[in-house]
């Protein structure tokens, strides 16, 4: 027995392929039944003489159906050369129940199967809509932090800052805005500049014609600085003037905003007489643009005299 055990192991081996090969050849050669997940797609219609139509419901991504045919065929098989391929003759707004068939299945193998029958779904219910484009604006979902003595100079930006969606005119008719995926970021120390991903529409019968942006963060070393010689208008009575007619103005914000700041043309300080009451202006307060991309600390002197030219 022994002996048996550890004779020629090349002649056993040979053997043991050789009735593998012959059980293998006999099995491939019966004919079997299979299942398998094929896609399904449906037809947009072009009617003549219209807009373009597109589906406007919701459909299963893919169909289960059973073929036949020979084991050796079956081992061959490829799912993706399948399709449940439907069609559908409808007015806008129009809606149908199909009965998935066998003979609507598509076959691109050159193997020899034959369809039995689909699985699921029984049934697919198809509504037709016009197809709409338009461009909406891109909203970023993002939290973003500067570092201990750093700030955010300015807006966030995004380019491009829209995307064109299209799909059903009911469906497009009710989206406003896309929002970029949720992303937070701290600690930031410089410029920051990536891309993002754009949230998808939760139907897939809406398409985006780009799923990606870019965001734009300015962000700077944090400083104070005093900017001199600041002019000072006066609104609401011709030919008044203000005395001083020049102040100056501490800020804070990005260290290169504050420092290119030029008092000429960027603080525009005014006073604005079309408000006051009495015939004394003398004191009254120094305004400031509100629109600033900087903090306003203080305005030396806070107070000026208004007097006639």
């Amino acid at each position: 027995m022994k002996d048996w055990l550890t004779g020629d192991w090349g002649v056993k081996l040979g053997a043991l392929f050789l009735a593998t090969g012959l059980w293998l050849h006999a099995v491939t050669e019966h004919s079997y039944r299979r299942e398998l997940d094929i896609r399904l797609l449906v037809d947009d219609p072009q009617p003549a003489g219209e807009s373009a139509l597109v589906v406007a419901s919701e459909l299963p991504a893919t169909a289960r159906i059973a073929v036949f045919g020979d084991g050796k065929d079956l081992l061959r098989l490829d799912e993706s050369d399948f399709v449940l391929h439907l069609q559908s003759e409808l007015s806008p707004g129009g809606r149908a129940t199909i009965r998935p068939s066998p003979d609507q299945v598509e076959d691109h193998s050159e193997l020899n199967l034959v369809v039995e029958s689909v699985i699921r779904p029984r049934e697919v219910t198809v509504a037709l809509d016009r197809l709409e484009t338009r461009k909406v604006p891109i909203e970023p979902a993002t939290v973003l932090e500067a570092a201990n003595s750093f700030t955010i100079v300015g807006h966030v930006a995004l380019k491009p800052d829209s995307v064109t969606i299209s799909g059903p005119l009911h469906l497009v008719q009710a989206i406003h805005l896309i929002h970029t995926d949720t992303l937070t970021l701290t600690g930031l120390s410089g410029p920051v500049e990536l891309d993002v991903q754009l949230a998808q529409p939760s139907t897939n019968l809406l398409h985006l014609d780009h799923q990606v942006t870019t965001l734009i963060a300015d962000i700077q070393e944090l400083a104070e600085y005093e900017v001199g010689n600041v002019p000072v208008r006066v609104e609401g009575r011709p030919g008044a003037a203000a005395a001083p007619s020049r102040v100056t103005v501490k800020v804070r914000g990005g260290a290169d905003l504050i420092g290119s700041l030029d008092p000429e043309t960027d603080l525009g300080l005014y006073v604005d007489l079309r408000t006051a009451s009495g015939a004394n202006e003398a004191g009254e307060l120094v305004l400031s643009p509100t629109d600033r991309l900087y903090e306003l600390l203080e305005i030396i002197p806070a107070r000026v005299s208004i007097v006639d030219r």
